[in-house]
């Protein structure tokens, strides 16, 4: 049966949509928006729970997908939506027409106590990134984008940073967050301890007293980068938790690189070889 048209911005299902752009919203259903073809096919990919597929009245070329996927999750809804209710539910300055709703991550673990190093000893555990204090939802979509891209294969958050299922972290990710294991903490030194303990070499990408130019370390998949704070950078406790610092030389009058370039940047020496 086709799904009927909603037009009306006051219905409850366009209320709800709409209030997913805040994250106590999301935080409440355990559920984000993801706005746009590209994000949708990521997440069908993914075998991500969708729970609902909202789809503007011209697009109608989507719904057989969306009753493609209903067809095997009956548990899923579409909702076909007036341009005017889409315009209302999405963040985009030129929407597609198409979104999803999915539930939160069982790969993005809300594990606010790492307790023990054994989630770092399996072999496949590489390319770790830390993430101190990073409160640009767009830097963080494109850090985790930069991981996944070069080999990584976990992301830690400080639990300060920019949320993860934030409408421009899934946009500037570009459906990275699927393919990571995502951890968030509230005590980044005691898991850099953990991460010595599991044989991990951890760096602080900082310019400080005795950092060493990245093109002097041999870095290698079985090291941890920390990335810090856009504006203050790492903070003391996780900086002295760490083996030592390292920094990305660059010209003379240029005052720094923006945190997600640096972040590409030593990923990529740390996983090229």
């Amino acid at each position: 049966m086709k799904a009927p048209l909603i037009s009306s911005r006051s219905n409850p299902i366009v209320k709800w949509l709409a209030s997913l752009c805040e994250k106590k919203y999301r935080d409440q259903s355990k559920s984000f928006l993801l706005d746009g073809e590209k994000l949708a096919q990521e997440a069908i990919a993914a075998q991500a729970e969708i729970t609902h597929f909202v789809i503007r009245e011209d697009r109608e070329d989507y719904i057989a997908l969306a009753e493609e996927y209903q067809a095997s999750h009956p548990e899923s809804q579409i909702c076909v939506l007036s341009a005017t209710c889409f315009d209302k539910i999405t963040t985009e300055r030129s929407p597609q027409g198409v979104a999803v709703v999915v539930k939160y991550l069982d790969n993005s673990k809300y594990s606010y106590i790492i307790n023990n190093k054994e989630p770092f000893m399996a072999e496949d555990v590489r390319g770790i990134v830390l993430l101190d204090s990073i409160r640009d939802p767009g830097n963080l979509g494109a850090i985790l984008r930069s991981c996944a891209a070069f080999g990584g294969s976990r992301v830690i958050l400080s639990s300060d940073c920019a949320d993860l299922y934030h409408p421009r972290t899934q946009r500037a990710s570009m459906g990275a967050a699927f393919k990571l294991h995502i951890d968030i903490t509230d005590d980044m030194p005691h898991t850099i301890e953990l991460l010595r303990e599991a044989s991990f070499r951890v760096f602080a990408a900082e310019l400080k007293s005795g950092a060493k130019s990245v093109l002097e370390v041999d870095l290698c998949a079985r090291d941890a980068i920390v990335i810090g704070n856009e504006g203050h950078g790492i903070s003391e406790k996780v900086s002295a938790a760490c083996d030592g610092s390292i920094y990305i030389p660059i010209e003379n009058g240029v005052e720094s690189l923006n945190a997600s370039v640096a972040a590409s940047i030593l990923i990529w020496e740390q996983m090229k070889k």
